[in-house]
């Protein structure tokens, strides 16, 4: 466990608690998108209010001035879209956007990019994320999602080469969805750290 990790959650332990384990984590590749009537309505921020016409205007210039390669990229940008994630990175989750994997991911996506510290402690599993703005100094951490240690089972998964990181959390509903830390040796420690006790 770094300590910067260990710095990261510790202010959100219960007295008592011991931590076990943690790691910097992002949703899995292969999890799609959530639908957009599952998400809570998005309000631009200020900057973005006041970055977005000029992107825009910017964006219009650039398709008059070389039509072929905005055409390019907006067909290219399509076809992506067009294949789901799992088509290259395999499935991310299953047990549908209703049981407690879809429910999770769900609260992953909101208001954050789907990452975090995910923690493993003597009684809890835990995320926190960072939600200070872009144009703030100081992250402000705060958490996110905790679940017992007993409603979430941790698997290791390493899928590919772009997934050896890879932890699978299976919920008591038998939903399950994939996270992934930066290198694998950290998947091993938040497995093994959700075995002990």
């Amino acid at each position: 466990m770094l300590n910067r990790d260990r710095d990261i959650v510790t202010p959100f332990l219960h007295p008592g608690e011991q931590l076990l384990g943690a790691a910097s984590i992002s949703l899995a590749p292969g999890i799609p998108h959530p639908p957009a009537g599952l998400l809570p309505p998005r309000r631009p921020s200020e900057l973005e209010q006041k970055l977005g016409k000029p992107f825009n205007v910017l964006r219009r210039a650039y398709a008059v001035v070389n039509p072929v390669s905005a055409a390019v990229g907006a067909v290219e940008d399509k076809a992506m879209d067009a294949v789901p994630d799992s088509v290259w990175h395999g499935e991310g989750m299953g047990g549908g956007w209703h049981g407690e994997a879809g429910r999770f991911v769900l609260r992953m996506h909101e208001e954050n990019n789907g990452g975090g510290t995910f923690a493993v402690t003597d009684r809890r599993h835990l995320v926190v994320v960072d939600g200070s703005k872009p144009w703030q100094l100081k992250e402000q951490y705060a958490l996110h999602w905790e679940a017992p240690r007993q409603a979430v089972a941790l698997h290791r998964n390493p899928t590919g080469v772009l997934q050896r990181g890879r932890i699978d959390l299976h919920f008591a509903d038998r939903s399950w969805a994939g996270i992934t830390t930066p290198m694998p040796a950290t998947a091993d420690e938040l497995a093994a750290a959700a075995r002990l006790g």
